[in-house]
């Protein structure tokens, strides 16, 4: 069984890209997939399917929200850690502000 790695045991630059209702994270120096994920096929997500995604990368998670409701994956994995459902608090984009935005 593999070693999991931190992002910073990685040492490697990682980008976020939302995108039609999934959260997709590449190493940005190679372009290699690290994992993916559809939105949809998470718990009440179904909202999120062909939607635009809003992502940031906080830490050693990856924050991705759409149509009201926001998602946190591990950055090493991709692993669901928590998921906010607002559905009546917004349609389509859904934005993000960090402290460092």
């Amino acid at each position: 069984m593999a070693e999991r790695q931190t992002a910073s045991e990685q040492s490697r630059a990682l980008v976020a890209v939302g995108h039609a209702g999934g959260v997709t994270l590449i190493e940005a120096t190679t372009g290699r997939l690290l994992w993916e994920r559809q939105l949809a096929e998470l718990p009440a997500g179904l909202p999120c399917e062909g939607q635009p995604v809003t992502v940031r990368i906080v830490a050693e998670t990856v924050i991705a929200a759409c149509s009201g409701h926001v998602f946190a994956f591990r950055v090493d994995d991709g692993e669901l850690l928590w998921q906010l459902n607002r559905r009546s608090r917004g349609a389509g984009e859904t934005n993000l502000a960090t402290e460092r935005d």
